[in-house]
């Protein structure tokens, strides 16, 4: 094995942390928007540009930043695919700090539309997540792809560990008087500028030169439409699309049932979104690399999307509030196994010079699905609170249902096939 086909989970380091940083601020938008709109504090609705229902302005607000990745994702995997991970990473990184010095400022002055603005140019930047999974498949082989995949879940849930309970208490004006909503995304922005820092010092470019292609612009920008194309990745794209709408939908729609149902406020929101990560961080560290040693990807997002179907009623049955510790905490448990699970499964398919546009194009069906959802969710709680995350678990079995009847189960033990 060589250097640049080992592990690499330590040159891989800075980017786990780049992810870490960059889930620490998106997770704020959840904790902190949801109880802002659907409280109106301060009357930032009336910046809003459309006169709707909190619920739907919600929606649309937390599907402005992944609308800009659904358009900027594939871009930037093709681009990184020509020019190097490295390069590519780094002005995403820019772009991004700058930005989120944008959206405290849009806070302190009460300017939803200023924020919506900001939301949509950092996420046509903000190529972290693609760049991490293109390098991933740099630097390993197959067999241990799943484990580094679901090491940048565990990045991203453990940012959603840590973002709202800090974000959550930053933004406390109880716990300290000059503290705001803005607060929490201005801690962020010097996190960001230590990370750039950081990253460009020990960050090692994964994609040598003798390995990349010319990037063609035009197929970069039309590069999503492979997913509509005939041929072996498909229906694939589909399945992941399916998975990653109803797993973002559950982010999405299970804050809006905890400030509807219970009344809680944006500490308490924060408590119980941080909790959903810790089943996310435990899978993540253990469980998806000990599954993956028994099964292929396809058969662990099969059941893990069975069973996430399943957890998301438990948190709708009527309960005391404590019993929302164990029904928050069980999905959070599946759907950590069947995202790196589903990433895997398309990676295995698609060859080694395409990992980049192919993971890229993943990326925009994953954040189209947090477009979609999020906006999903706003309309059906509009009608009934309970009602998305019934929805969503419709949706999730029908991705298991797809997987049964459409994706050979034939896969070697080190998923060489799907």
């Amino acid at each position: 094995m060589t250097d640049r086909q080992g592990s690499g989970l330590f040159r891989l380091l800075p980017l786990y942390i780049v992810i870490f940083i960059g889930f620490l601020g998106y997770s704020l938008m959840i904790t902190i928007m949801t109880p802002l709109i659907l409280e109106n504090t301060g009357g930032i609705l009336s910046s809003f540009p459309f006169d709707t229902d909190r619920t739907i302005a919600l929606g649309i607000v937390l599907a402005i930043y992944p609308l800009g990745q659904f358009f900027g994702s594939p871009i930037i995997g093709a681009i990184s695919d020509g020019f190097g991970r490295r390069p590519v990473l780094l002005v995403s990184l820019l772009i991004t700090t700058f930005f989120y010095a944008v959206f405290a400022y849009s806070l302190e002055i009460k300017n939803l539309t200023l924020f919506m603005a900001a939301a949509f140019i950092t996420g046509l930047a903000e190529g972290n997540i693609v760049i991490a999974q293109s390098s991933v498949s740099d630097v390993t082989t197959v067999k241990n792809r799943t484990r580094l995949f679901a090491y940048i879940s565990l990045s991203a849930s453990g940012a959603f560990l840590i973002g709202p309970l800090v974000g959550g208490k930053l933004a406390d004006k109880d716990l300290v008087p000059w503290f705001s909503y803005a607060t929490p995304y201005w801690a962020v922005f010097i996190l960001l500028v230590l990370t750039t820092i950081f990253t460009y010092a020990l960050f090692r470019e994964t994609r040598p030169p003798e390995t990349r292609t010319g990037v063609n612009y035009r197929e970069a920008v039309t590069s999503f439409l492979a997913v509509f194309s005939p041929g072996k990745l498909r229906v694939i794209y589909l399945i992941n699309f399916l998975v990653y709408f109803a797993i973002f939908g559950f982010f999405r729609a299970f804050p809006m049932y905890l400030v509807d149902e219970f009344g809680m406020g944006v500490s308490k929101v924060s408590n119980f979104i941080a909790w959903n990560a810790v089943p996310v961080v435990i899978a993540s560290i253990w469980l998806t690399g000990f599954l993956a040693m028994f099964y292929t990807p396809r058969t662990i997002t099969l059941f893990s999307m069975i069973l996430f179907a399943i957890f998301m009623v438990f948190v709708i049955v009527p309960q005391p509030e404590p019993a929302l510790w164990v029904t928050i905490f069980l999905p959070g448990l599946a759907l950590a196994v069947a995202l790196p699970a589903s990433a895997s499964m398309l990676s295995l398919k698609a060859g080694l010079d395409e990992q980049g546009s192919v993971l890229g194009n993943n990326l925009s069906l994953e954040v189209a699905a947090e477009v979609a959802s999020g906006l999903g969710a706003g309309f059906l709680a509009a009608m009934f609170v309970r009602l998305p995350l019934v929805v969503f678990s419709i949706i999730a079995l029908l991705a298991a249902l797809m997987l049964i009847f459409t994706v050979s189960g034939r896969e070697g033990r080190e998923g060489r096939g799907v």
